[in-house]
């Protein structure tokens, strides 16, 4: 049995990156918003984001950048930079995706807004123009998800809330 607490943790905010070159364990938990996890498990490297919206345009702030993860576009931008920095090739990479819960629900209409589904597009949309494709996803759904993410290996439990614990 794996010893989770024996690795240094971090708690991922929503509209946050995070990239680890030592062993950590990374927790978060989605609703509507996708985690996209990146790992080279060869050289022990991660990657995670937690992405509340699909495109950072037309969010533009005056005089400063907006928060780059917040976005699906811009967070997916910014690690595979990092990882290209690191000398990483994208086609090393093991990619998976959570999370894009059915968010504001409407008696007859359904899904009124359906950011959920629009941020799972974006992220396979952005992947597939990088030419990654993903390894594992739990995506969609009514519920939300809490996830863990071992940045060195790649592995990831998912507890669906109100619901039970498996490994992806």
């Amino acid at each position: 049995m794996l010893d989770l607490d024996r690795y240094p943790k971090v708690y991922l905010q929503t509209g946050d990156c995070f990239l680890a070159v030592k062993p950590t364990l990374v927790t978060t938990v989605l609703g509507s918003c996708v985690a996209v996890t990146l790992c080279d498990p060869a050289r022990g490297i991660g990657a995670i984001c937690h992405a509340f919206l699909p495109s950072s345009q037309g969010y533009e702030e005056r005089g400063r950048d907006p928060q780059v993860c917040r976005f699906v576009d811009t967070a997916l931008e910014n690690m595979f930079a990092s990882f290209m920095r690191l000398r990483i090739d994208p086609s090393q990479l093991v990619v998976k995706l959570f999370g894009g819960a059915s968010g504001i629900m409407t008696a007859g209409r359904g899904n009124l807004y359906d950011i959920g589904g629009r941020n799972v597009r974006a992220v396979r949309e952005g992947l597939m123009t990088r030419g990654v494709r993903i390894a594992k996803a739990e995506t969609g759904g009514v519920k939300g998800r809490k996830l863990l993410y071992l940045t060195h290996t790649g592995d990831v439990w998912v507890k669906r809330l109100n619901n039970s614990c498996h490994e992806v």
